[in-house]
């Protein structure tokens, strides 16, 4: 149901998602509810059309918002530089409507 909810918000024409501020304590704690982070994702990945090109997406946009470690890497192992690339897409994707404007917005021509 979540998945959906964002990618409706995602269509042509809708508001972005607003998402609380990631902190590095995020990444090496469990929660019941979805953390800041795993709502971003899962709304990268519903930007990026959903499976390969949705994961492919977000990897690029991940790897934009400064995420320089490949998905091997947990974001646990560095939650410092996670919190840092998360916090830019979170504010890159409040004005961006679309997957070329959020990679716009964080820099990528």
């Amino acid at each position: 149901m979540r998945l959906i909810l964002i990618k409706q918000l995602y269509a042509p024409g809708k508001v972005s998602m607003h998402f609380d501020e990631i902190q590095s304590k995020h990444f090496v704690t469990l929660s019941r509810t979805p953390l800041p982070h795993t709502l971003i994702e899962q709304a990268l990945v519903a930007m990026g059309g959903g499976g390969n090109d949705g994961m492919n997406f977000r990897k690029q946009a991940l790897a934009a918002a400064g995420w320089s470690y490949d998905g091997l890497v947990p974001f646990a192992k560095h939650p410092d530089k996670a919190a840092e690339a998360f916090n830019r897409l979170r504010e890159a994707m409040a004005g961006a409507e679309s997957p070329d404007a959020l990679l716009k917005a964080l820099g990528v021509e």
